[in-house]
């Protein structure tokens, strides 16, 4: 087995860890990042970290897990991460342009550092769907290899190959991905409608907009 092989095969044998699909509660506006970042990132998530159940509590609150699992993360990845663009430097004009709003930045997930991967997410102004900006060492190739994804469709997002897809699941309806190659790896563009959402927009349609509107802004050298 070659190196790149065995690496490929963490990624999809860590992904299988965390298929379960995550429950909303309805009020969070962080849930829907939280949940789907746990499936895409192919890590195994710290108890209590994705919020799989809802306490009875404030708003937001979630009932901590017993569960022993830990992070855990490839081997290669700590190296690979000096590479990898942090789609928190996107510029605040770019943001709002596109119909985000710049004052809901969230770093990360969670606040917690996934290492080998770089996220920043925004909601719009009317609370009504989220953008996930995640960018990490892992190509198309490996993305399009994944089981959990499907409905794939190949596209070009100004200079940068790239794919669309969904998620299988409950949040197939809701979200969709437009991956974009990147010269240390891809990003990842992750549209979510909340559960929630008055009049929810086509995932897909509103992905591939946003990448568009902010593609410029990722590293091409």
């Amino acid at each position: 087995m070659t190196f790149r092989d065995a690496h490929q095969r963490d990624y999809d044998l860590r992904s299988g860890d965390v298929m379960n699909e995550h429950r909303f509660c309805g009020r969070d506006e962080d849930m829907a990042v939280r949940g789907a970042a746990a499936r895409v990132f192919g890590v195994v998530v710290v108890a209590g970290l994705a919020a799989v159940g809802c306490g009875d509590g404030e708003q937001g609150t979630a009932t901590p897990q017993t569960s022993g699992v830990s992070v855990a993360a490839s081997p290669t990845s700590v190296d690979a991460e000096a590479k990898v663009w942090d789609p928190c430097s996107l510029p605040d004009s770019a943001v709002s342009e596109v119909g985000l709003n710049v004052a809901s930045e969230k770093k990360d997930v969670a606040g917690v550092d996934f290492t080998g991967w770089k996220i920043c997410s925004w909601m719009d102004p009317g609370k009504q769907f989220s953008l996930a900006v995640m960018s990490s060492e892992h190509t198309l190739a490996e993305s399009r290899a994944r089981t959990d994804f499907s409905d794939w469709n190949s596209l070009t997002v100004g200079s940068h190959a790239a794919l669309e897809f969904r998620q299988a699941g409950a949040s197939h309806d809701l979200s969709c991905f437009v991956a974009v190659e990147v010269p240390a790896g891809s990003v990842m563009f992750r549209f979510q409608n909340r559960v929630s959402a008055d009049n929810p927009l086509p995932p897909c349609p509103e992905a591939r907009r946003l990448s568009a509107g902010l593609v410029q802004h990722l590293p091409t050298v």
